[in-house]
């Protein structure tokens, strides 16, 4: 009967992941330890954990996970496992790190709800959370009620009023909100980015605290340092680039230049003997002509010395 209603109560609140097709399993997508998709899923499977270890009444609420039976962790593991595509490398994470936080958050979330909600023990007991039984509500209501976990609850209340930054990720874990971000940007995010994103209010578009505020400003400011140092990286770089461009090209040019040094001597050379050449064909003429008058000037004495003799 225990089991028909532990069935019923599965199936009905996460029917995506306990009622499915034999052999059909739900993939998750990890990041070293973390999960971090495909979307939902890191969430629905931490949920599904929490089902599982609240409804199989194997599990004593009243001590840490870490002092949990073995056998009923490697219960967990099988059926889990039975839902989801796992292999034998995510034991560890899933049975340490998911599953631990998991029965914290459950603890934490009834203590909330259903205890420190109400201030006697009658209201206490007929506020029972529905995933668990009445022998494990009265073992867990007389757990808080001890002065030694009473001390202890005290100082945690002291210690996370010390924590003075908030964050808005939620039950998401930040390697997911950062798989995330980078299939909404198509690269990661970097490091300031993340933070804004997970210390933003959705509703204010403002910092969610003073702390990460000023965080967020310095970030901003850092980032804009190191768009200007890339700036400066790249213009450096091109610098650089073309001064080395410049030295290849620079002997292209000089042979280049010597190439048109020669063409203008040849040029030079050859307009020279052109200038010799006319200066020696006019020489030519001029003494070819002075010998034309030469001859014509003796002939033309001799004609008049021939008239004066026959005239005489």
């Amino acid at each position: 009967m225990v089991m028909r209603a532990v069935l019923l109560y599965l199936v009905s609140t996460f029917p995506k992941v306990f009622d499915q097709p034999n052999g059909s399993k739900l993939e998750l997508v990890w990041k070293g330890r973390q999960r971090v998709g495909p979307r939902k899923h890191p969430s629905l499977f931490s949920e599904s954990i929490g089902v599982l270890m609240a409804t199989s009444r194997r599990f004593d609420w009243t001590k840490n996970w870490e002092l949990q039976d073995v056998g009923d962790k490697e219960w967990l593991w099988d059926n889990i496992k039975d839902k989801w595509e796992l292999d034998e490398t995510r034991k560890e994470p899933t049975l340490a790190l998911t599953s631990g936080d998991e029965f914290r958050n459950k603890k934490s979330k009834w203590k909330r709800n259903f205890y420190t909600r109400y201030a006697t023990y009658e209201k206490r007991i007929s506020h029972r959370p529905e995933q668990l039984s009445q022998h494990e509500w009265v073992q867990l209501m007389e757990f808080w009620d001890t002065p030694e976990h009473k001390a202890i609850s005290k100082r945690n209340r002291a210690n996370r009023a010390k924590q003075i930054a908030k964050h808005a990720a939620g039950r998401i874990s930040f390697p997911q909100f950062e798989e995330i971000m980078r299939l909404e940007a198509g690269a990661p995010p970097s490091l300031g980015d993340l933070f804004v994103r997970t210390h933003t209010s959705l509703q204010t578009l403002d910092a969610l605290d003073d702390q990460s505020r000023e965080y967020i400003i310095y970030n901003r400011v850092n980032d804009l340092e190191s768009q200007l140092a890339e700036m400066q990286r790249v213009a450096q770089e091109k610098e650089e680039e073309r001064q080395l461009e410049i030295e290849k090209i620079k002997p292209q040019a000089q042979e280049k230049d010597e190439q048109r040094r020669h063409e203008i001597d040849e040029m030079k050379r050859q307009l020279d003997a052109q200038d010799a050449d006319m200066e020696t064909r006019l020489m030519q003429k001029v003494a070819n002509f002075a010998q034309m008058v030469s001859r014509w000037y003796v002939n033309m004495l001799s004609f008049l010395s021939m008239n004066v003799i026959f005239s005489l």
